[in-house]
């Protein structure tokens, strides 16, 4: 079961986080905050083991995006919107008094960082993205639409969690997975009411940020499990190129769902790659 943390009066919904702060109380600044932010219809929790890895040397914030885990659900109608998102986050960053953060995000959780390094630039010191593509490709939805019209009429046949487990194996590389986890991967998303999931299936797949990743100036790095497929290593490659400050890191052995199967190799990357940038 998930634990709950705290809950903010965010815009017009309550916000659950979690702020964790194990950097020495006696430090003559404050350090600086990890912002961990979670893919499609994902919460906190799935960001579980980063918090020790990071949080000798950084606050580490996670966050439930509107409608996911234990955050406040929208009602039936309501639109998930990129900007809402992204309103979402300066508004508890600015109840936090957190002025700047370095963001990662895991899929759709990278392009929300994204979106927010365009709006409001000095509030990102830079971008950790675990396999977020600039815009979703059309195989990506054909599959997880499992037959169906598409992914939205597939999620409104089997609810959040059946779908889940029906395309687990398209998320995660389940050979790597012990069936606990598998189960409780399906338990968490299946927090997610069906229209919120529905609403947001359609502001994802409907998000094209090619045109303005030039204009994201923060330090940006792309992590990448080695054996997705070819059209997503070349897609996140040209992205490396075009980002005016990006990196892409390679995971070798891994497919999807590398920050959390390799979360060790994945923090280590991203405090390799703030350190350099930070001189």
């Amino acid at each position: 079961m998930a634990r709950v943390y705290q809950k903010a009066r965010i815009n017009d919904i309550d916000i659950h986080y979690d702020l964790a702060d194990y950097t020495d109380p006696w430090r003559a600044a404050r350090a600086e905050t990890f912002l961990l932010y979670p893919g499609y219809c994902r919460n906190l929790e799935f960001w579980h083991a980063w918090v020790p890895l990071l949080g000798r040397d950084y606050r580490v914030l996670r966050m439930d995006p509107r409608g996911y885990g234990h955050s406040g659900k929208p009602a039936i109608g309501h639109d998930i919107e990129l900007d809402q998102a992204v309103d979402d986050v300066l508004a508890l960053m600015d109840d936090l008094a957190i002025e700047r953060v370095h963001w990662v995000g895991e899929s759709t959780g990278g392009k929300v960082g994204m979106a927010l390094a365009l709006r409001a630039p000095r509030r990102i010191a830079s971008i950790s993205a675990c396999n977020t593509t600039a815009k979703t490709a059309q195989q990506t939805v054909d599959t997880y639409a499992i037959g169906e019209k598409d992914q939205g009429a597939a999620i409104e046949r089997y609810g959040v969690g059946e779908w889940c487990r029906r395309t687990l194996k398209h998320r995660v590389d389940v050979s790597k997975i012990p069936p606990q986890l598998g189960a409780w991967w399906a338990l968490e998303m299946d927090r997610v009411p069906r229209h919120v999931a529905v609403s947001a299936f359609r502001c994802f797949s409907k998000v094209d940020l090619w045109p303005r990743l030039p204009e994201i100036k923060a330090p940006t790095l792309l992590i990448l499990g080695d054996n997705c497929p070819e059209n997503r290593r070349k897609q996140l490659a040209e992205m490396s190129q075009i980002l005016p400050a990006g990196k892409l890191v390679r995971l070798e052995g891994y497919d999807f769902g590398i920050h959390y199967l390799a979360p060790e190799r994945c923090v280590k990357a991203v405090r390799q790659f703030v350190a350099e940038r930070a001189h």
